[in-house]
């Protein structure tokens, strides 16, 4: 489970509201966990003047009064800077330096046409690093609310057991921290059936298939008191049905695994899983296996 002795939050400095700092701080505030607020600040080219200096903002400036707040409450809070014209990039590196428990930054929405021909940036930091990454906007965080996790129930290999009860202990301590409640959804796709069989053993073969899902869904929410009626099985693609769920119970965050060789993001061919992300109103929370 996440200790969150060190946060890392990322500022915009072309964006006022400052969403990574304002959850990281609601984040070090309940943990105690030290956070370092890292400005990256693109090298010194004709480009990078072109496009970032009539527009940056100070964001230690604006939120001075907020930091000094927390700061008085006993937090330890640092601020960093690194030139580099990648924010990704310049993560990674700051993760190379020092210890973090976990990352947070802004994510701003992708037309599906971007991924036809672009990589986001945020995407790198998914894959390459070993930290995990929080993906936040703009939408509060409320009371009561209600965090959705993903998991797959279709592989027995040690392995992804492991990493579902990771994830399944990451999503309790997020919610305990948040006052939120939990939901679970899997999704499953009917097995590409043979023209051979009869059709009277298509229905009893889809059955069987649901039967079994569900049954390891109840099996891996036992160890968290998970009320059945916020156990979801969907029959569906991840990237229609994840985000269908969030927005039906309005989630405050949804918990998906990252990194893991069978996981979510990199079971799908192509762009499923950035589709599944940009597809959200909600913030995002990727989870790596402890052996990533």
């Amino acid at each position: 489970m996440i200790a969150y002795r060190h946060i890392l939050a990322v500022v915009d400095t072309r964006s006022s509201t400052q969403d990574a700092l304002h959850k990281a701080l609601i984040l070090v505030d309940k943990t105690h966990a030290k956070l370092t607020l890292l400005e990256v600040t693109p090298k010194n080219t004709l480009l990078s003047r072109l496009t970032h200096s009539s527009s940056s903002i100070n964001p230690f400036v604006i939120h001075k009064k907020s930091i000094e707040q927390y700061r008085a409450q006993g937090i330890k809070i640092e601020s960093k800077t690194r030139l580099n014209n990648s924010v990704s990039k310049a993560i990674l590196e700051e993760l190379e330096q020092e210890q973090y428990d976990l990352v947070i930054l802004n994510y701003k929405h992708h037309h599906p046409l971007f991924h036809e021909f672009s990589f986001a940036d945020e995407w790198r930091l998914l894959r390459q690093s070993d930290v995990a990454v929080m993906l936040v906007g703009a939408n509060e965080w409320r009371e009561n609310g209600h965090i959705l996790t993903a998991i797959e129930t279709d592989d027995a290999s040690h392995q992804h057991l492991t990493f579902n009860q990771r994830l399944l202990d990451e999503t309790e301590h997020i919610a305990n921290l948040l006052s939120s409640d939990i939901h679970l959804v899997n999704c499953f796709l009917e097995q590409n059936i043979s023209m051979a069989i009869k059709p009277p053993k298509v229905k009893h073969h889809r059955l069987n298939n649901q039967s079994s899902h569900w049954i390891n869904l109840v099996d891996s929410a036992k160890s968290h008191q998970i009320e059945s009626s916020h156990l979801h099985l969907e029959e569906g693609l991840p990237d229609h049905i994840i985000p269908n769920m969030a927005e039906k119970y309005g989630a405050n965050i949804v918990i998906l695994g990252a990194g893991e060789h069978h996981g979510l993001f990199s079971q799908f061919k192509g762009h499923t899983s950035e589709h599944i992300i940009d597809q959200l109103n909600c913030d995002i929370f990727a989870i790596k296996p402890a052996s990533s």
